[in-house]
């Protein structure tokens, strides 16, 4: 899991700086034609800018998030692979965005769908975070499951 989180915060802060020392806010660079770009946006909310100036509940709501991430993973006893490499992109992702915001005050963004302009812009931070959420859903659905499977066995033989 610690190496999952070093190599996602690594990918995530030099690429956010090397955007943001090469771009201009709002300059935007088409890598493939009508599918994605790269453009700077200094994003002082969440998705789509909504909660923009509220820099403390962000913060706030981002500790709590990452508490809360630590804490669970600490109790869980079943640590599974499934489990470690979930932990390390929601831990990752939620450290690379929490440092944006304590540092500069915004979460520097750049990785924008060409295709889907109304879709916000987004980083590597981001793209761990959603990652992290579906495999946690996975995570779950396979527990559920074998303790399905576990409890009908019990029920067996009885």
């Amino acid at each position: 899991m610690c190496a999952i989180i070093v190599a996602i915060l690594v990918l995530d802060l030099v690429t956010k700086y090397v955007f943001d020392v090469t771009l201009a806010d709002g300059k935007n660079v088409t890598v493939i034609p009508y599918l994605f770009n790269f453009q700077l946006v200094h994003n002082y909310g969440a998705a789509w800018g909504i909660l923009a100036g509220r820099q403390v509940f962000l913060l706030l709501l981002s500790v709590v998030f990452l508490t809360m991430f630590i804490v669970y993973y600490v109790k869980e006893k079943n640590k599974t692979w499934l489990l470690n490499i979930t932990y390390g992109f929601l831990i990752s992702g939620c450290v690379g965005n929490l440092y944006d915001r304590l540092v500069f005050g915004y979460v520097r963004d750049f990785i924008q769908f060409d295709f889907w302009k109304s879709f916000p812009i987004f980083n590597f931070a981001d793209c761990a975070l959603v990652i992290g959420v579906v495999l946690f859903v996975v995570y779950l659905i396979v527990y559920f499951v074998k303790s399905k499977k576990v409890e009908g066995k019990k029920n067996d033989k009885k």
